[in-house]
C-alpha cells in the first residue's frame, strides 16, 4: 500500500510514462466522470483527465480496500475536493497538473495543498505581479533581469497556489493573504496562517523535474515532524525516491 496516514505521501507521474492502460483507469470512474471524459474534444485531454481521476481512484481504492468506482467526492465552495465515501476516513488529498505532469499529495491533515506549474514565458508579467502579489513580491519581480523574471514569478505563484489550496481560501483572498517575498528562494519555510497557526511549505517537491515549479503546503500539529514519502509512477511501478 502506497498511502499511509503516518506520512505525507507525494506522487508524481507523466501521462506518457505512467504505464497503466486507459481502459483500466476508465472503469474506475464514476458515471459523471465517464460522461465528462467523453466530452473532451481532443484525445490528449481525455487521456490526461482519465489518468488523473483514474489513478486517484486506484490509489484510494487500494487504501480503503473498496472498488475504486464506489468512492465519492465533493468539494468546498472554493472547489477544494474531499472524500465523502467512505465516510470518516481521516485521509485528505490534493492534486495539481500542468500539461502531462501530475502531482498528488495525501495526508491526515485537511490543510494540505500541492501545486505544479510549468516555467514559461508570461505575458504582462509586471502587471500580473502588481495585481496578484504583495508589494514586496511585486518589487522582486519588477527589479529582476528579464531572463530571471519568469522563473521567479512562476516559483512564487506555485508557492502561493499551494498555500491557498491548503488553507481552503478563495484565490483572490489567498493571493493577498500570503507573502513569501523573503522565503521564496528557500526549500522549506513557514508562513503565518490565521491566528497562532502556520503552514509549512516545501519547494521544490520533486527536485528532479526540470522546467517545472512544485510546492507543498501543509499545516502540521504542534511540534510534529514532517514525514515525507515521495514516489514516481513509471511503467505501472511506484518508485520510491
Amino acid at each position: 500500500m502506497i498511502i499511509s496516514k503516518e506520512a505525507v505521501t507525494l506522487i508524481h507521474t507523466d501521462t506518457h510514462i505512467a504505464g497503466i492502460p486507459e481502459p483500466k483507469l476508465f472503469k474506475t470512474l464514476a458515471d459523471e466522470e465517464k460522461k465528462r471524459a467523453d466530452r473532451f474534444r481532443f484525445d490528449s485531454d481525455r487521456h490526461n483527465f482519465v489518468l488523473r481521476r483514474g489513478l486517484l481512484r486506484l490509489l484510494l481504492g487500494e487504501t480503503f480496500s473498496i472498488e475504486p468506482s464506489l468512492i465519492r467526492f465533493s468539494s468546498t465552495q472554493v472547489g477544494k475536493p474531499f472524500i465523502t465515501f467512505p465516510e470518516n476516513t481521516g485521509l485528505y488529498f490534493n492534486l495539481s497538473h500542468s500539461g502531462r505532469q501530475i502531482v498528488y499529495a495525501f495526508s491526515r491533515h485537511p490543510e494540505t495543498g500541492i501545486d505544479i506549474e510549468r516555467i514559461r514565458a508570461v505575458d504582462d508579467i509586471d502587471l500580473l505581479a502588481r495585481k496578484y502579489f504583495s508589494a514586496e513580491e511585486y518589487a522582486i519581480i519588477v527589479n529582476l533581469p528579464t531572463r530571471e523574471k519568469n522563473k521567479a514569478f512562476i516559483r512564487i505563484w506555485s508557492i502561493k497556489e499551494a498555500l491557498i489550496k491548503a488553507s481552503g481560501w478563495p484565490l483572490e483572498h489567498g493571493l493577498a493573504a500570503f507573502d513569501v517575498a523573503t522565503q521564496y528562494r528557500m526549500n522549506r519555510f513557514k508562513v503565518p496562517f490565521g491566528a497562532n497557526r502556520s503552514l509549512t511549505c516545501i519547494t521544490p517537491v520533486f527536485d528532479y523535474m526540470c522546467g517545472f515549479a512544485t510546492a507543498l503546503a501543509i499545516q502540521l500539529d504542534n511540534n510534529e515532524a514532517l514525514n515525507l514519502r515521495r514516489y514516481s509512477l513509471q511503467n505501472g511501478e511506484y518508485i520510491e525516491l
